[in-house]
């Protein structure tokens, strides 16, 4: 298989204000009472991994339970990536985001946090269909003696749609219902991958293990391999109702059993389909439309050129043309785990990281002729998640979410604006750089 490479460094870059841990991160790393969350998580459509360990490009300086976390994290960068879900999710967000700018835009005078913003009803409605599939947000783990399983029938809105069901019996008693939806999916397959790295983890029972016992329930054979359960898992997420999509599979293979993992996939993905616009297309078909629309309004919503995402998007449109999956091909390769993770890495580029400590790492590659720096893309859209997350009040704290990071810098860049009036700040960082361009400094009544 031919990768194209995407270059990669371990870089403090001393003219941009390095990025601190947000607050929120803190926030919920101690507000969290599930041990496993406190690892890390991924921030989709800003393209970055937050982790509570370590990070190293050299993975065998790494601990296994780092090591697992960060291919955990990755799973979820790739998922945002390459399936309907992910894309489909992330173009929702951009068109949120568009719509705060039309209302900063629009208003002459701002109150920070911001008023309730009267959100379109498109998208509005938007948001309902995609927290529909979505299935139960709770992470635990019961106890219980036996799973009750079904599917049953919903209907919202005139819309009438089926969601898989799992009713938790104890001592002959229901003790808890869990939907299983999109979440559940796209956790199982997150889990899986890290088991490849990390096989002593403990994850909550709920969602991260949902995939597995429904497997087990339908298709108890497939646990032999679990990387057919991976493939399994990406045909799902390419669908609306993945935990749905997930049922049929599981019963679909069983009349397949020889076929691998790669087979799987490179079979289902020609022959499922999606409908869209009361039209029948192909699971690819789609996908390609879907990139070429999430391309447009990234394009749309970030003041860098798409230099970096184009090569990114380039190999990934590659794959779906050829219909295969690199992820599974490297899976069923010979290659050891390490090389297998940068042959991935090689392939769809790596997120922005950070850890809790305060490393980062940045991927390269801003323009032609200048792939040492920083791909700008990156620098913008964390731009932007800060000035977003004060002035929406995300992380309920005034002070800058990167201020740490920037009295790390080589030259201390903070003062007193970064407390709680950062729009007011006159020498340049990552906040006042994307603040100047929505004007709120004209705009925010600061009295």
């Amino acid at each position: 298989m031919q990768f194209a490479i995407f270059r990669l460094q371990q870089k403090i870059i001393a003219d941009f204000p390095q990025r601190a841990i947000h607050k929120t991160v803190t926030h919920n790393l101690r507000m969290n009472e599930n041990e496993y969350e406190l690892r890390g998580f991924y921030k989709p459509h800003f393209f970055s991994i937050v982790l509570n360990g370590s990070f190293d490009i050299e993975f065998d300086k790494l601990s296994r339970e780092d090591l697992g976390t960060f291919v955990h994290e990755y799973t979820h960068y790739l998922q945002n990536i390459t399936t309907i879900f992910g894309l489909k999710n992330s173009l929702l967000f951009f068109r949120y985001l568009f719509e705060v700018k039309k209302y900063i835009n629009d208003s002459k005078e701002l109150t920070v946090p911001f008023k309730e913003i009267p959100f379109s009803v498109g998208l509005s409605k938007g948001k309902a269909i995609f927290g529909r599939y979505y299935g139960t947000k709770k992470s635990f783990s019961p106890e219980y003696d036996r799973i009750k399983f079904y599917t049953k029938e919903i209907t919202d809105n005139d819309s009438t749609y089926k969601m898989v069901h799992f009713d938790l019996v104890k001592e002959e008693k229901i003790i808890e219902t869990i939907e299983l939806g999109n979440l559940c999916v796209k956790e199982g397959m997150a889990r899986l991958c890290q088991l490849i790295y990390d096989d002593q983890v403990e994850h909550p029972t709920f969602p991260y293990k949902s995939v597995e016992l429904l497997c087990e329930i339908l298709n108890p054979e497939l646990l032999k391999d679990k990387r057919k359960l991976i493939a399994l898992c990406i045909l799902a997420l390419n669908s609306q109702n993945c935990a749905m999509t997930l049922y049929e599979l599981l019963i679909e293979v069983r009349t397949e059993p020889k076929l691998n993992g790669l087979e799987i996939y490179q079979k289902y993905i020609v022959e499922r389909w999606v409908v869209h616009k009361q039209k029948r297309i192909t699971i690819n078909e789609f996908l390609l439309s879907t990139i070429d629309k999430f391309k447009g309004i990234l394009s749309h919503s970030i003041y860098a050129k798409l230099h970096h995402f184009e090569k990114m998007f380039e190999n990934i449109i590659n794959s779906i043309k050829t219909n295969t999956s690199p992820l599974l091909e490297l899976l069923y390769s010979e290659i050891d785990n390490h090389e297998k993770l940068k042959n991935l890495i090689s392939f769809y580029g790596i997120p922005h990281i950070r850890t809790k400590n305060g490393y980062e790492y940045y991927p390269l590659g801003s323009k032609e002729g200048n792939e040492d720096n920083p791909a700008l893309e990156y620098l913008d859209l964390l731009g932007q998640s800060i000035v977003l997350e004060r002035v929406l009040n995300f992380n309920k704290d005034t002070i800058c979410s990167h201020f740490v990071q920037c009295q790390k810098a080589k030259e201390d860049i903070t003062d007193e604006h970064c407390f709680g009036t950062q729009w007011l700040r006159e020498n340049p960082c990552a906040f006042k750089a994307v603040s100047d361009n929505w004007k709120l400094n004209e705009k925010i009544n600061s009295g």
